[in-house]
C-alpha cells in the first residue's frame, strides 16, 4: 500500500513538472545546404557543397491553451566552412556562416508524444571568407553581416514523463548578400536540416 502511494505521488509530481516546464534548451546538428545560384548559360554559375552545422535554442513559453503553445526563441546556427566552386577565380574558395535569429515558434499539441511545429524570426546573419581565392590567391576581404529572415518547421518527440525530447528540424536562413570578394554571387538562401535534443524546464 505504501509503495503504491509513494508511486502514485510519485507520477502525479513528474506531470506536474511537466506541466509547469515553460522553458527549452535545445542542441542539434546537422547540415548546411546553400543552393547553386547562377546560371550555365551566362556562364558564372556557383554551387556549394553540403556542409556540417549546428545550432544552440533557447525558448520560453508566451501563452499556452491546450492544444496550442507559442514560444519565443533564440536559435543560433554556425556552419563552420562552406566550399564553394565557380569560374569567378576572383571569388573565395570557401566561408563560414553565423545566424542568431530571434523567432516565434508555434507549436501544435504540446502534452502529446509528437508535436509539430512552424517558426519564423528575424535576425542577423554574420558572414567570414577563407583566406584563398579561388585561383589560389589571397583574400582581402574582410567579413561581413547581413539581416536575415528565419523561416523554419520541425517537430519535437517527447519522452513519457521525462523533461527531454527529441528534435528534427528545418530552417531557411534567407540573408542579405554577402560579400564572398566579389558582388556577382547572389547567396541568399542558408537552409539548414538537423536535429538534436531538448531539455525542457
Amino acid at each position: 500500500m505504501l509503495k503504491a502511494s509513494f508511486l502514485g505521488a510519485l507520477v502525479f509530481g513528474l506531470c506536474l513538472s511537466a506541466a509547469a516546464q515553460k522553458n527549452e534548451l535545445a542542441f542539434a546538428a546537422g547540415a548546411k545546404v546553400t543552393p547553386t545560384v547562377g546560371s550555365t548559360a551566362t556562364g558564372n554559375q556557383t554551387s556549394f557543397n553540403t556542409s556540417f552545422a549546428f545550432e544552440a535554442n533557447y525558448a520560453a513559453q508566451l501563452a499556452h491553451v491546450p492544444a496550442l503553445a507559442l514560444h519565443l526563441g533564440f536559435p543560433v546556427v554556425a556552419g563552420p566552412s562552406t566550399d564553394l566552386k565557380t569560374s569567378n577565380l576572383a571569388a573565395v574558395s570557401s566561408y563560414n556562416a553565423l545566424f542568431f535569429t530571434p523567432s516565434l515558434r508555434l507549436k501544435i499539441l504540446p502534452g502529446a508524444p509528437v508535436s509539430p511545429w512552424i517558426s519564423a524570426g528575424y535576425g542577423i546573419a554574420h558572414f567570414n571568407p577563407g583566406s584563398t581565392t579561388q585561383a589560389g590567391g589571397s583574400v582581402n576581404t574582410t567579413s561581413t553581416t547581413k539581416g536575415s529572415a528565419q523561416a523554419g518547421i520541425g517537430a519535437d518527440f517527447h519522452a513519457p514523463l521525462m523533461p527531454i525530447a527529441l528534435r528534427i528540424e528545418a530552417r531557411d536562413f534567407y540573408t542579405g548578400v554577402p560579400n564572398l570578394n566579389t558582388l556577382s554571387i547572389k547567396v541568399r538562401h542558408n537552409i539548414f536540416v538537423g536535429g538534436g535534443v531538448v531539455f525542457r524546464f
